[in-house]
Formats: C-alpha cells, sequence, structure tokens
C-alpha cells in the first residue's frame, strides 16, 4: 500500500509500505478520508514523533477481520478512534481518560495518512457504524468530540454564555456545537473577515465588551489568552483548547483571577463518551461541519494539504487516499 510518511516537520514523502494484516480481535480499514488536525501541523507536536505517518480524524471500510472479532463485517464503514483508555486507572476513575497511560500509547497502525490501516484489539470496541452519516462528515467526529469534551469540562451548559476565540476548525466547531446545545449567547473573536464570517453565518455574534461564563481558546496566540481572560465574567471559565507553544508560560493577572474566582481548565482529546456523543450530533444534522471544508486532496498531496492548513489558506482540508 501507500503511505504519506512526514520524515520531516514540513517534508512528506509518499511511499510503499507493507499491507497490514489483521491478527486475532483486529480489524484492517481502507481509509475512506482523514481530516489534518492543528496538531498535525504542530513543530513541537510532530518532531519528536518523526518519522511518522499521521492522520487521525478518519474513516474506513473494514476489509479485513482478525478471528475471534464480532459484529463488524467485511464492507462496514466507520469512525475511527485512535485511542482508548483502560476505564481502570486512577486517572480514568476520576474523568481524566484521555491522560490514560493506555490511551496514549494506544494508536493505529500506521496513521490516516494512508491507503489502510490495522485496527488493533483494544481499539475495535471503539469503532462505530457510519449507518448513513458519509464518509467525510465522519471525519469530524474526533474533533466535535474534543470539543464536546473541553464543554464538559468547563461546565458549559444551557442558559450560558460563550466566547469563542479563533474560528478555524475547532472554533467553528464550539460555536456549532453551543448552539446545539443551548447555549443562550454565543460569541466570537476572529481576525480572518473570512473565518470571522462563516461563525457569524453559523449564529454567532462578533465579540465587543461583554462578560461571559465561558472562553473557549481555539488558537494559542498571546493575544487571544489576553483578551480571553479579560473577557471571563466573575465566577466563570477559561479554557485552554489550543495549547500555548513550547515554554511559553500564561500571562495572566493572579490578583484578577483570584478576585473573580476564574478558573482555568485545559482540555485534551475525546474518549469514547465524547465520541459517542458527538456521533450523535453530527447523525442528526445538529450540526453539519461539511461546509468547513476547503480543500479535499488525493493521498499523493498530503504533504499539500497540510501546508493548506498551516498557512492559513485551509480551513479545513481531507485527505481522500
Amino acid at each position: 500500500m501507500r503511505v504519506a510518511r512526514s520524515i520531516g516537520t514540513r517534508d512528506v514523502v509518499v511511499v510503499d509500505a507493507p499491507d497490514p494484516v489483521a491478527g486475532p480481535g483486529e480489524v484492517v480499514c481502507r481509509v475512506l478520508a482523514c481530516g489534518v488536525c492543528g496538531s498535525d501541523i504542530s513543530d513541537a507536536w510532530v518532531e519528536p514523533k518523526l518519522p511518522v505517518v499521521l492522520g487521525h480524524e478518519l474513516t474506513g471500510e473494514v476489509v479485513a477481520v482478525g478471528a475471534g472479532v464480532v459484529g463488524l463485517d467485511e464492507g462496514d464503514r466507520v469512525v475511527i478512534h485512535h485511542h482508548a483508555p483502560c476505564g481502570e486507572c486512577r486517572r480514568c476513575r476520576r474523568g481524566h481518560e484521555t491522560l490514560c497511560e493506555s490511551f496514549r500509547t494506544m494508536n493505529i497502525d500506521p496513521g490516516g495518512f494512508a491507503e489502510h490501516v490495522r485496527i488493533p484489539a483494544e481499539l475495535v470496541g471503539e469503532l462505530l457504524l457510519l449507518d448513513g452519516l458519509d464518509a467525510e462528515r465522519g471525519t469530524f467526529v474526533e474533533p466535535l468530540g474534543c470539543v464536546l469534551r473541553a464543554f464538559e469540562r468547563c461546565g458549559l451548559r444551557a442558559g450560558d454564555s460563550l466566547l469563542v476565540v479563533g474560528a478555524g476548525t475547532s472554533g467553528l466547531l464550539a460555536v456549532a456545537a453551543a448552539h446545539a446545545r443551548g447555549v443562550e449567547a454565543v460569541w466570537v473573536r476572529e481576525p480572518r473577515t473570512d473565518r470571522l464570517e462563516r461563525a457569524l453565518a453559523l449564529g454567532a455574534e462578533r465579540h465587543g465588551n461583554e462578560l461571559v461564563d465561558v472562553v473557549f481558546l481555539a488558537t494559542g496566540a498571546p493575544a487571544a489568552l489576553a483578551d480571553g481572560f479579560a473577557a471571563v465574567a466573575p465566577g466563570g471559565v477559561l479554557c485552554l483548547y489550543a495549547p500555548p507553544g513550547p515554554g511559553r508560560a500564561l500571562d495572566l493577572d493572579g490578583l484578577s483571577l483570584y478576585r473573580r474566582e476564574v478558573d482555568v481548565v485545559a482540555s485534551y482529546s475525546a474518549g469514547p463518551r465524547d465520541m459517542l456523543a458527538a456521533f450523535e450530533l453530527l447523525a442528526s444534522g445538529a450540526v453539519d461541519p461539511l461546509p468547513f471544508v476547503t480543500h479535499r486532496l488525493p493521498l499523493h498531496d498530503t504533504g499539500r494539504a497540510l501546508e493548506l492548513v498551516r498557512s492559513g489558506e485551509a480551513v479545513k482540508a481531507l485527505v481522500l487516499p
């Protein structure tokens, strides 16, 4: 099979690799579509893994089923999750499934920017049958699941007010999901006119100086952190959804944080329940992310897909092997 392997943070080669084989409890899927995530263009995230086949927002068609697998057949079309928690460790028991050591180490083989992937036995139970949801919308289950987990971490609920800072894919998903969950008022801050207009078209309002219950930082820019922190109402929450750069300190006024009782939370990835919740929102049509897709490229153009997202030209790019 062919894979798009990153051998540098900006150097991708498409090469032949052995066809994966389904061992006991495993399945092999033909990749239908795979989205480019912000982590795929993060030097700090990618560099320690090199060389690597990236891609984790994917859907596939089952082409081989290993011994002992039940409930799946060749031809089934599925959403593929790349991590699975153990469910038993202290972190899992405290609700931090995405910090579980098993979660961090378990992954698909070799990655979504490939013609085929092997799903380890531990991940087979995480597969979600598309059941009418198309393959491209299915690639948004994982990123939407990440957003929903962040909402849970923030305690965001119907009737609250939300400010989304940054209107890339994650910010747009946050706007759409907040409306779907009955959030009373959704504001947005975004310097790029085209992206701002997308958020406004989803029903967000341009932010002025309103104080809000929750600020969702979908960018790690220092200016965004300052703006977001200033907009948190007393008793509110500042959510670090996009990480700041490596080694960068959070420049927050400690006295202001104390006096306003602002909670600062971070949210990483999505657990099984988040994936299911995201799937249900997408399957119901309550959130439709397909308008966010600005570029679709074949596997041999994976490097270009990454560059389109890195430059900001693409809102969402999909690789279609």
